[in-house]
């Protein structure tokens, strides 16, 4: 491979799938280092997926069961990450969680949506989703 072949290639563009894998995996990196419990990725349903489903340590010993939407956008996205999820993308995501509590066997005492964002490679974590 000639050095120009392999610059051509380095410079290659991510596809959005690849992306969203990889700001997946710095979400779920980022929340293991806050000593979280990743117990799925990708949890696919008919009616849809669950980007990570994690549990958090509370006080006390106790843990939250949390489901984790991923988003990313550029600076000039036409939707900032935190608006495109809403209507139908939100209520595919809650269908999703409904149907992975019905199989659910943890001692969580709390259950809630957050939402991680990468905007221009930074990240942002926003608690409570599903409560707006």
């Amino acid at each position: 491979m000639k050095l120009a072949e392999s610059r051509h290639m380095a410079k290659r563009i991510c596809t959005s799938r690849e992306t969203g894998d990889l700001h997946e995996a710095l979400a779920a990196l980022h929340l293991r280092k806050l000593g979280w419990r990743i117990l799925g990725t990708q949890v696919r349903f008919k009616v849809g997926e669950i980007d990570l489903v994690a549990e958090e340590p509370l006080s006390g010993g106790r843990w939250a069961l949390v489901f984790v939407e991923v988003r990313s956008r550029s600076l000039n996205a036409w939707v900032s990450p935190e608006e495109s999820v809403k209507g139908a993308k939100l209520r595919k995501l809650r269908k999703a969680v409904s149907l992975y509590l019905t199989g659910y066997r943890g001692s969580a005492c709390e259950v809630r949506i957050d939402l991680i964002t990468f905007r221009d490679g930074v990240m942002s974590h926003l608690r409570n989703l599903h409560s707006g």
